[in-house]
């Protein structure tokens, strides 16, 4: 038998990261964006891309979104690997190595780490790659320690939300002098419903933001709405100006260009137009109507924001 020491730890060799595309569903929710490097010492793209797998298992086995939408809580790895063996004998060698998963959450923002866990891996194969390949298959997703591992960073993402509820909406108010409702809503919006303390406060201000939004939009949309009717663009008007809240001062001209063309609307488009009637007269539908553009327009932010991240500046 010869066994090589190496207590080395795989690290990674690519600067960047790929992050979880973010989604509308999950806004509100408390969300954990997996991130892996590129690449990793030892580690095939085959394995690297299981032992993501697996990270997105456990977060969501726990109950929690693995693509958070504003990004700002991460989890990551780190692997090492602390003894490598070959044994000898019979048709093949066989390489046996012990390894150490360790896994953390952190807040990219401000770099403060939430929770950290570690668990001790076994695996062989043919080769060392082989083994370690088989080491990251064995990591048990339903294990109770990292169960507690999420618990407690979903616990502390929780307090630090209703501890900072005042600064993240002091933050908002700046945005929204200058005008950068885009980002404002996106801050808002990446406080969680299960923040009860802060969430309810957030969403208020999140709806006004929104009104104001559109009251900076309106007239631009009733110029795009006068440009397409004009080349007889009449769905696509319609659309335009079914945009419009009522609560701006556009919107009581808007309804008199849809009745100038009502007639002129396909039927699916004017069936369309009827049931926003509806909403509009129905205070809750419209409240929901415009939580749901908030949360549009917050992840719309986001994505126009650049979706990788360092992961050397993570780690340390």
């Amino acid at each position: 038998m010869k066994t090589k020491s190496l207590a080395s730890i795989i690290v990674a060799i690519s600067c960047c990261l790929t992050m979880q595309a973010q989604n509308v569903d999950d806004v509100g929710k408390i969300a954990l964006s997996v991130v892996m490097p590129e690449e990793m010492e030892g580690i095939t793209a085959s394995g690297l891309s299981k032992l993501g797998s697996k990270i997105v298992q456990i977060t969501t086995k726990s109950g929690l979104s693995a693509s958070g939408y504003n990004q700002n809580f991460v989890i990551y790895p780190k692997f090492t690997i602390y003894e490598s063996s070959v044994v000898e004998g019979g048709m093949q060698n066989i390489t046996v190595v012990t390894a150490e998963l360790s896994l953390y959450i952190k807040q990219v923002s401000n770099s403060l780490l939430f929770s950290s866990v570690s668990r001790q891996l076994k695996g062989s194969g043919k080769t060392s790659e082989m083994a370690i390949f088989n080491a990251i298959s064995q990591i048990p997703v339903s294990d109770k320690d990292f169960a507690d591992f999420i618990s407690e960073g979903k616990e502390k993402i929780l307090k630090y939300y209703e501890q900072s509820c005042h600064d993240i909406e002091r933050k908002a108010d700046a945005f929204i002098k200058m005008q950068q409702y885009g980002q404002a809503l996106g801050l808002l919006m990446s406080v969680p419903e299960e923040a009860s303390g802060c969430y309810g406060k957030i969403l208020n201000k999140s709806i006004d933001t929104y009104k104001a939004y559109q009251k900076q939009q309106c007239a631009e949309q009733l110029q795009q709405a006068r440009t397409l009717i004009a080349g007889m663009y009449y769905d696509e008007a319609l659309d335009v100006l079914s945009e419009i809240d009522p609560s701006t001062e556009c919107f009581a001209e808007a309804k008199t260009m849809i009745k100038s063309i009502e007639s002129k609307v396909s039927a699916e488009y004017k069936k369309r137009w009827d049931m926003q009637v509806k909403i509009y007269n129905d205070a809750v539908a419209l409240e929901k109507q415009r939580i749901n553009a908030v949360k549009e327009i917050a992840v719309s932010y986001y994505r126009s924001q650049p979706k990788t991240v360092n992961y050397l500046y993570i780690v340390r």
